[in-house]
């Protein structure tokens, strides 16, 4: 048995999935069952990266070859125990939240053997860490259920038997890119999925017509707040969705740039991007292009999802787009129906019908459920449009 296959079958017999990466040199074991502060079970993805010509450990994650990084699902400290309660391996760094980056040698500290592969230090790491989960008196680490990010029972999955369903997007980090109408109805349906991180990308503030295109009613509080002074819409909705559930993280910035979105992701790990802002023109380019560039190159797969409509004698007229795109993939130039739109061509607009948004949300949402393998489905179909004259969604 080779080592690469060894490392799946352990990862097989206890439960988590290992992710490897050779474009961008890295490996991952995700869902590795772990204990946090306290003696608190939860679950870890440990990350290394290494050389795609030699499979070698290298220092880029880590920050020495043969360290990790640990990503915590839900905030604690971004560290993981022993079953005595000491950290297990030398801190490096971390934000004392959601990750951090230990060391553990192997051999004797004064003289270190090197692991052979990325896949060896993994396997090293992934067995300490669930030995942990073992001595704290799990005797199947892998059986304990992950721990939700819910404030309340989660029974609604039992009765609804989807639990094995959902355990395919449990503990995943998602970003949504625009709070708008759709970005703000997409918040509201996937804060109530197990994701463990949901990161909120706007600079915008709430105005009185955002509450009208939202889900839900704001409380008297709320619009006591917003006359007094319009918050950043990104902590309006984090504070209205901590009551129910942690991991909501706000980010009141706009995506400018690659550079940026990708020193995001170097510290906080993203397994999908949702994308929902409107068309601005700025230059030759509309503003998406910043924004799927930068998602596109930091390697991480997007749904876009946006609205082109209009009002043509009183009566509205226009389409739902979906698309979703792999990591990497630059098929967006071509594809999505704004982007590099000039003169007065129709690319998405800012739509003022909350129904409509709440389609655009619904049908991203499905899309990544379907992708995700949720979903009984044909092979996908990269981009769907609803035509509101037609009454149907075509595929393209």
């Amino acid at each position: 048995m080779s080592r690469k296959e060894l490392l799946a079958a352990f990862a097989e017999q206890i439960g988590f999935r290992v992710e490897y990466d050779p474009v961008a040199g890295e490996v991952r074991a995700v869902g590795v069952p772990c204990l946090f502060v306290g003696g608190v079970p939860g679950t870890c993805t440990i990350a290394t990266s290494y050389s795609p010509s030699t499979g070698k450990p290298d220092d880029r994650i880590g920050q020495a070859a043969h360290a990790v990084k640990i990503a915590t699902d839900g905030e604690h400290d971004g560290r993981v125990y022993h079953a005595d309660g000491t950290p297990i391996g030398n801190y490096l760094k971390g934000d004392g939240k959601t990750w951090s980056n230990i060391s553990v040698h192997k051999g004797a500290k004064s003289n270190p053997e090197p692991d052979e592969t990325a896949g060896d230090l993994l396997h090293r790491y992934a067995k300490q860490i669930i030995g942990a989960v073992s001595a704290g008196g799990y005797v199947d680490p892998g059986a304990f259920v992950m721990p939700d990010p819910f404030h309340i029972p989660n029974t609604f999955e039992a009765r609804a038997a989807i639990a094995p369903i959902q355990d395919r997007i449990r503990g995943q980090s998602v970003a949504i890119i625009g709070l708008g109408g759709s970005g703000a109805h997409f918040l509201d349906i996937i804060a109530k999925t197990p994701v463990s991180e949901i990161h909120l990308f706007d600079s915008d503030c709430v105005d009185w017509h955002t509450l009208m295109r939202a889900p839900g009613v704001p409380t008297t509080e709320e619009i006591e707040l917003i006359r007094a002074g319009s918050p950043l819409k990104v902590d309006y909705y984090r504070s209205k969705y901590a009551t129910f559930r942690d991991g909501i993280h706000a980010h009141p910035v706009r995506v400018e740039s690659p550079e940026m979105f990708a020193e995001f992701v170097a510290e906080h790990p993203i397994g999908f991007a949702f994308i929902f802002i409107d068309q601005l023109t700025e230059g030759d380019n509309a503003r998406q292009d910043v924004v799927y560039r930068a998602v596109s190159e930091a390697q991480v797969p997007f749904i876009d999802s946006g609205v082109s409509i209009t009002v043509e004698d009183f009566a509205v007229w226009g389409s739902v787009t979906t698309s979703y795109y792999e990591a990497g993939s630059d098929a967006w130039k071509a594809a999505i129906p704004n982007a590099r739109q000039h003169g007065d061509a129709p690319g998405y607009r800012n739509v003022q019908l909350p129904e409509v948004n709440a389609a655009a949300a619904t049908a991203a949402l499905m899309e990544w459920r379907r992708r995700t393998g949720q979903y009984v489905s044909e092979p996908p179909s990269f981009y769907q449009k609803f035509r509101f004259d037609k009454g149907r969604i075509s595929y393209a």
